[in-house]
């Protein structure tokens, strides 16, 4: 996660930083590091779940501010990016791209309607304003007008970004409820891969049998699996194999007795 040291204008700073193209790298889209500035990075192929909370969490909350108060998603979908790099050596990388500034109306001065970064504006005695282009400039200077420079505000989505980031600068976690159920999702797929793996010396077992095993060792309370372990990288695949095996003699042996000590057809039951 970055490491900001903002200064009194957290806006700029983070803006600042977020435009600064790489000197290495190609982009298919001319908006990075131009107009939008980049965010936050998920190297999607990796087992970081929270790199994968924080990431899919600040993408939904950044989109969802682009968007207040609109009925579509057409704001967002202009103002951020969810881009993929690929790349031999270090795999896939997803990072959101955010537009930083508010597009700039085109200049009502110029017939050519340029749109530009900045703008400048000349404001009459009344109060009422001028705003023009680059392009404009030579007019105003050769009637001695003075004029200052007049620059888009931040997106919504931007300062939603800027948030997040200073957020994730004091704590690591942007949403407790997303990380912990992704970690407990993780868990549990890498335990039923760890049981389906056990169950592969015992290829004669039936469908039913095999299941029926499996229920017996996840609701054994004693196991390590509802002991000691919480995350994925805790599952013992060893540990698994020799509780799964356990657990599977008992059932056998279970029915085993219970065919033994049937009744046998026609044998009077002792009163």
């Amino acid at each position: 996660m970055p490491s900001l040291d903002l200064d009194t204008d957290p806006l700029y700073e983070i803006a600042t930083r977020s435009l600064v193209r790489p000197s290495d790298a190609l982009f298919w889209d001319d908006r990075l590091f131009t107009t939008h500035g980049a965010i936050l990075h998920w190297c999607e192929l990796g087992d970081d779940i929270l790199e994968e909370s924080n990431y899919r969490t600040a993408l939904d909350r950044i989109r969802a501010a682009a968007d207040s108060g609109r009925p579509d998603a057409e704001v967002s979908d202009a103002h951020v990016i969810d881009a993929s790099a690929r790349h031999f050596a270090f795999g896939s990388l997803r990072t959101i791209y955010v537009q930083v500034r508010e597009d700039a109306d085109p200049c009502k001065t110029c017939a050519e309607g340029q749109e530009a970064d900045a703008y400048w504006v000349f404001t009459f005695k009344s109060g009422r304003e001028v705003v023009f282009c680059d392009g404009c400039r030579d007019e105003f200077d050769e009637l001695g007008l003075s004029y200052e420079p007049r620059i888009p505000a931040y997106t919504a989505a931007f300062t939603e970004a800027a948030e997040i980031l200073t957020a994730l600068a004091g704590y690591p976690v942007l949403d407790e409820s997303d990380y912990s159920e992704r970690e407990w999702n993780a868990y549990q797929e890498t335990l039923t891969e760890a049981v389906e793996h056990a169950q592969k010396d015992y290829w004669d077992d039936s469908d039913q049998e095999a299941q029926e095993i499996a229920e017996r060792y996840l609701n054994d309370y004693s196991a390590m699996h509802r002991t000691e372990w919480i995350r994925a990288e805790d599952v013992n695949w060893a540990v698994v194999a020799k509780e799964y095996a356990g657990h599977r003699d008992s059932y056998f042996t279970e029915l085993a007795n219970a065919h033994l000590n049937a009744p046998i057809a026609g044998q009077p039951i002792a009163a």
